[in-house]
């Protein structure tokens, strides 16, 4: 079922790395610091999250489970804990002890098990209506400020959009055809895993691999219901690709080669040039909140006539009492790379600044390797 933040259930769960130190210092844990993270499978029935560890080929024969509830009673006396996943925080909880000493047993190490709790986090990345340099409304008490501002409230929005402990966006669209493109870049007989591509929504039919580098909105039809995901940014790659998965670390054969053969010809996005692009980040069609999506479901695909970009947004204001003009005259076309030139015109003299004004504002978009999580 589709929800404004992804798939219901969909990334409600975490794990940090507690380094002990006082004060309290927790880290993320991704897969391309953490391998062995993909020897935790999971699995959901009724109302309970079932992971199971799989210990490497060739070490014990060990397999066992921890069943989590998907709908912790009265979390909200756990300890709360903030996270910030690429620039962009909310506030979880931590399941306490119980989790805590299974996953730490088996890292080797003290982690936490930190629960979303429906607490929003922002979407820094490409939002869905929006340009791609157009990042989220701030909170705090200078907000009204702000939106008045030149070029400042040009860029930013009402309309707010959350996700759980997702990367950047709540689904993430690949295809059969260019995992098999994959395919046929590793040795004969070695076949590409696509679950290491992370996407939680993957069609076949496509006719040429990479298609999906311009599909701009998908519809998906079956038994009568109709409901929309909007493609809005290009996921760009990182070393997880190269991760074997039978023993949770970097591969040392054909496995740990994916990412160096994309590379060739997939850095395609000019806002990640260092980045081969693999699959499209999106989110649910506004109004289709709680439709169903089903494995065979039919999709019609809208196209864009070019490539998004998933640009990095490096804003910085700094005036006191010079004029908009020099002002924009320094930094205007950076900060409007897809809507043009702008006249100084628009803006306020500086006779209309107040005098004692004088701050700076660093607004950042970016992004960042897929975020792997429970």
């Amino acid at each position: 079922m589709l929800t404004a933040e992804g798939f219901y259930l969909d990334r409600r769960f975490m794990l940090l790395k507690d380094n002990e130190e006082t004060p309290r210092k927790l880290q993320n844990m991704h897969m391309p610091s953490f391998p062995s993270m993909c020897l935790f499978l999971t699995s959901i029935k009724d109302d309970t999250l079932t992971v199971t560890y799989q210990p490497p080929s060739g070490s014990s024969p060990l397999v066992d489970s921890i069943e989590i509830p998907l709908e912790p009673e009265n979390f909200d006396n756990l300890e709360k804990i903030d996270v910030v996943m690429h620039q962009s925080p909310t506030t979880a909880f931590d399941m306490g002890e119980k989790y805590s000493r299974w996953f730490s047993e088996r890292f080797g190490f003290k982690v936490v098990l930190a629960f979303w709790g429906g607490n929003p986090r922002p979407v820094l990345g490409n939002r869905p209506g929006k340009p791609a340099t157009q990042g989220p409304k701030p909170k705090n008490g200078i907000s009204n400020i702000i939106n008045s501002l030149p070029v400042v409230g040009i860029l930013l929005s009402d309309d707010e959009d959350n996700i759980a402990f997702n990367d950047v966006a709540p689904y993430l669209v690949i295809s059969e055809t260019s995992v098999a493109d994959v395919t046929n870049r590793l040795p004969e007989g070695v076949e590409m895993d696509h679950t290491k591509f992370r996407g939680n929504i993957v069609l076949k039919g496509s006719d040429l691999a990479f298609e999906e580098d311009f599909w701009g909105e998908l519809t998906f039809a079956g038994d009568g219901n109709e409901a929309g995901i909007v493609l809005t940014g290009n996921c760009g790659r990182c070393k997880v690709l190269n991760v074997d998965y039978n023993t949770g670390a970097a591969g040392k054969g054909p496995d740990g080669q994916v990412l160096k053969l994309l590379q060739k010809d997939r850095r395609v996005d000019r806002g990640m040039k260092y980045n081969p692009i693999f699959g499209r980040y999106g989110f649910t069609v506004r109004g289709d909140e709680g439709k169903v999506l089903r494995v065979g479901d039919r999709v019609a695909v809208k196209r864009n006539e070019e490539r998004t970009v998933f640009c990095e947004l490096m804003m910085l204001l700094s005036w006191s009492t010079r004029g908009w003009a020099d002002l924009l005259s320094q930094t205007g076309q950076a900060f409007l790379p897809h809507r043009g030139r702008v006249s100084s015109r628009q803006y306020p003299s500086q006779d209309d600044m107040p005098t004692l004004l004088s701050y700076r504002i660093l607004f950042r978009i970016r992004c960042h390797a897929p975020f792997i999580s429970l």
